[in-house]
């Protein structure tokens, strides 16, 4: 009897790439008229967090390779943010997905450490601003159940009261037929959308 076996970093990049799709549906078909919408990020218009996306794309990659995390904003005046967040999300993918493959192969226990942590993160950065430039583009492109049940119980596991600041705000109060979706966001402090 032959059967698949996971290691965690294969089940957290596979987390990410869920990620990286629903980012990626929101970020499709931007125009320049959508990025100076609103976000659900307190003074963020879409453009900014765009921005911010692709710096984050850019810092976990260099987490995995290095194991360092520098989170810089890099000026990018005449960059279009949409294609700039997409590449970067799209490199984020294929070096975790190396990282992965090489896992199997005799990848030090430090590496696994740094690209599973990169994968952790990058579920929860790009599903949320994934719903933030869906949000502000007026939409309600919902993340899947499955991806949100999975992102609210990994980011109770990784994020405590003491370290939310300056990275999400405190959790938002959702009544208990929340959706999936909904809890998740609220939890990192969002409020959700209402709903008819």
């Amino acid at each position: 009897m032959t059967g698949t076996t996971t290691t965690p970093l294969a089940d957290a990049v596979a987390l990410c790439e869920q990620s990286v799709g629903y980012a990626l549906d929101n970020l499709s078909d931007l125009t320049d008229a959508d990025l100076d919408r609103p976000t659900p990020c307190p003074d963020w218009d879409l453009r900014t967090l765009l921005l911010h996306l692709a710096d984050a794309a850019d810092a976990l990659t260099a987490l995995v390779t290095t194991g360092n995390l520098n989170l810089t904003t890099t000026p990018r005046p005449h960059v279009d943010p949409g294609a700039a967040a997409r590449d970067r999300i799209h490199r984020l993918r294929d070096t975790l997905t190396s990282a992965a493959q090489r896992d199997q192969s005799g990848q030090t226990a430090e590496q696994t450490r740094w690209a599973t942590t990169a994968a952790h993160a990058g579920a929860i950065e790009l599903a949320a601003h994934g719903w933030d430039t869906s949000t502000a583009r007026g939409a309600d492109h919902q993340i899947p159940t499955g991806l949100a049940v999975a992102l609210l119980d990994l980011s109770r596991s990784l994020i405590d009261d003491d370290a939310r600041s300056p990275r999400f705000g405190q959790p938002v109060q959702v009544p208990p037929t929340a959706t999936p979706n909904d809890r998740f966001i609220a939890f990192l402090g969002r409020h959700p959308a209402p709903r008819a």
